[in-house]
């Protein structure tokens, strides 16, 4: 069983019917490689359990995957096949998977990249439901139990996905130590396409168990992406899918300094922001042209806003997606055009909710602090607004947020950019009235 230091287990609860019901399927199991334990996952001739194939891509990491394999193996859930696609690697890949014997089943293919990988393993497997798990990290012992639990409740289930917790190994005793890591973003009734748009947020891409149906839709999977592949293939499934969330870790994501990327690229981990976050607006530079104002209203492609106040939600969507993305010349427009429609009635509670994430970019807002102007043209953007100052109020409020984390990483000097950023957005009136206001808050709350 995987564990983590100061991460608790944690373990569902049922009742006495459930219970009774994992014992029968624990007897049951007997004859069986693997044992389930989640109660509703109850299998009979009229109501067959959805099989799932695991494809694990890999390139050199030899020294790494028999922890990720036998993760696998303790699945409280069977598997009905693990296919490892190896993309071409020249260490001991192919040696310490044959270990496993008929437990895995290897496929050695030409260097490609992951997505490459993963296209030879779909055309392997045959479950119902696919499972892609990453050569470097583990899977707790009850994470397919938990993905799995939708598609069982609700057949029509497309996707399902998990959290995940970070971790480092402690390479002289093997203790596994957490790293924090950042939550998902609550669910807040917008679709699972605008927030997978606004970040890949689910950064691992074993947190997700999808029905194969759903891949066979994206088929083939981009290959010419090898940067950022991960999110390419999310943001494909997510745009034409949706997804439940589950409760629980599923995915233990293993912090390490090795290389990343093909065997032609491959490039060091600490370059690997850089090289995200450009990938990732490349990715939404290429989409968000085609996204639709139905889509940014969480609404069917083919349908449109069926008011002003919706057609302005949805440009300040796009533009909220756009400056998360770093595409603020996209992302300027769509607040202009955002604010002239219906410009005299009041912020509703889902504008204020999307312009506050406009400054929420996982990389961080080094553009900004390299061309603060953005920022005044942001703020002439929103002129013809009645409610223009408590759009900027939205739009400002991460910043004492991110200027708090600066001054607790002891980043004087970012942390007095980013104050700039705040006065130049706000100016000092209403800038200090926001703070003031806040602060006000937090003592009487």
């Amino acid at each position: 069983m995987v564990g983590l230091v100061g991460v608790p287990i944690v373990r569902a609860t049922f009742t006495p019917r459930q219970t009774c019901l994992r014992a029968a399927l624990l007897l049951q199991s007997s004859t069986t490689l693997f044992a389930w334990k989640d109660d509703s996952l109850t299998q009979s001739a009229e109501n067959p359990l959805p099989s799932v194939s695991v494809i694990l891509p890999t390139f050199n990491r030899s020294s790494l995957i028999t922890a990720t394999l036998e993760s696998l193996l303790d699945q409280s859930h069977p598997i009905a096949e693990i296919v490892v696609v190896d993309d071409g690697s020249t260490d001991e890949t192919e040696a310490t998977v044959a270990k496993f014997g008929d437990s895995i089943r290897y496929v050695r293919r030409e260097n490609g990249g992951k997505n490459a990988a993963i296209n030879t393993g779909l055309r392997q497997v045959k479950g119902d439901l696919v499972w892609i798990m990453d050569d470097d990290d583990l899977a707790p012992v009850d994470a397919l139990e938990r993905l799995i639990a939708p598609f069982v409740a609700d057949p029509s289930t497309q996707i399902s996905y998990g959290a995940l917790q970070k971790f480092k190994e402690d390479p002289a005793t093997g203790v596994k130590h957490q790293v924090p890591t950042p939550p998902y973003p609550s669910e807040d009734g917008r679709s699972f396409f605008i927030h997978v748009m606004e970040d890949c947020f689910i950064t691992g891409q074993p947190c997700v168990l999808v029905r194969r149906s759903c891949y066979d839709a994206i088929f083939p999977l981009p290959e010419e992406k090898v940067v950022s592949e991960d999110y390419a293939v999310l943001l494909l499934l997510a745009r034409r899918s949706t997804a439940t969330r589950v409760e629980g870790v599923t995915l233990l994501q293993r912090q390490h300094d090795g290389p990343r990327g093909p065997a032609d690229i491959r490039y060091a981990a600490d370059t690997r922001n850089e090289r995200w976050s450009a990938a990732d607006t490349e990715l939404l530079r290429e989409l968000l042209p085609e996204v639709t104002m139905g889509e940014l209203v969480s609404r069917p492609a083919s349908t449109e806003p069926g008011n002003a106040l919706e057609r302005r939600q949805a440009y300040f969507q796009k533009a909220t997606v756009a400056a998360r993305k770093k595409l603020w010349p996209e992302a300027l427009r769509a607040v202009q055009d955002g604010a002239r429609e219906a410009p005299d009635a009041p912020l509703g509670a889902m504008d204020q909710l999307i312009l506050s994430r406009m400054l929420g970019c996982r990389y961080g807002l080094d553009e900004l602090i390299a061309v603060p102007g953005i920022l005044n043209e942001l703020s002439s953007a929103l002129a013809g607004l009645g409610a223009r100052r408590e759009a900027v109020a939205c739009i400002a409020e991460p910043l004492p947020y991110l200027i708090r984390h600066q001054l607790a990483e002891r980043d004087l000097r970012r942390a007095c950019w980013l104050f700039r950023l705040y006065w130049r957005l706000t100016g000092w009136r209403q800038g200090s009235w926001l703070l003031i206001n806040r602060a006000w808050q937090k003592i009487f709350a």
